[in-house]
């Protein structure tokens, strides 16, 4: 019995700590100024980077490649190479008006994997569309949330120690992604050094890119 009542208990516990926590309204403010704050954590304009990219993988598996990402953030484009460290590309694909794969070979071509690539890559560079509901979280960190045409929602958090995160929900409000900007990560044009990802689920894994050349293009 008492193993029972301790299973229920982990898993109200589980489903609480899945769900979205609450927003607090900041009294007096003014409610498009937090917006304008957590937009400004995303690259603005055209630019090329290149990382290197440590993943912890399902399995205890760990693997470093190189990442290559050429965005628009006018756009709301992207291009994506990953290539192992010798320069061979194994994958390549691009989102404009829809998603394109020009090169994807094993694991990269495994049923969703550019769907799900692309998602966490406009998750780390490009500010959700859409109006943003805004205030403070119990912590004191400013929080803007936008809803997805899906029905899950994205939150970005400025925690008060300057760490920046882009937190993405499910449907069922479950956290499946998170992406973590520490506060002494960003260069001087603002462009992070470092950004942590982390992804929740079946396919748990976990990438540490490190920014190593941020050319800006001409529009």
């Amino acid at each position: 019995m008492k193993g029972h009542l301790f299973a229920m208990a982990a898993v109200l516990l589980v489903l609480s700590c899945a769900r979205l926590p609450k927003i607090l309204p900041v009294t007096g403010a003014d409610p498009s100024e937090p917006a304008e704050v957590c937009g400004r954590i995303f690259p603005a304009g055209e630019w090329q980077l290149l990382h290197s990219i440590e993943a912890d993988l399902p399995g205890g598996r760990r693997s470093v490649m190189m990442g290559l990402t050429v965005l628009s953030s006018r756009l709301r484009s992207n291009r994506s190479v990953i290539m192992s460290l010798e320069g061979f590309v194994v994958f390549d694909g691009e989102v404009s008006q829809g998603l394109t794969v020009h090169r994807a070979l094993p694991p990269f071509d495994s049923p969703g994997f550019a769907e799900g690539l692309m998602a966490d890559i406009r998750l780390i560079f490009f500010q959700p569309e859409g109006s943003a509901e805004c205030g403070k979280l119990t912590d004191g960190s400013t929080v803007c949330r936008y809803k997805k045409p899906d029905g899950g929602f994205v939150d970005i958090v400025l925690r008060s120690t300057g760490t920046c995160e882009s937190l993405r929900y499910d449907r069922e409000q479950r956290l499946i992604r998170t992406v973590r900007v520490p506060a002494d990560a960003r260069t001087g044009d603002g462009m992070p050094q470092t950004i942590e990802l982390t992804a929740r689920g079946e396919q748990s894994y976990k990438l540490v890119m490190t920014l190593l050349e941020a050319v800006p293009l001409d529009p």
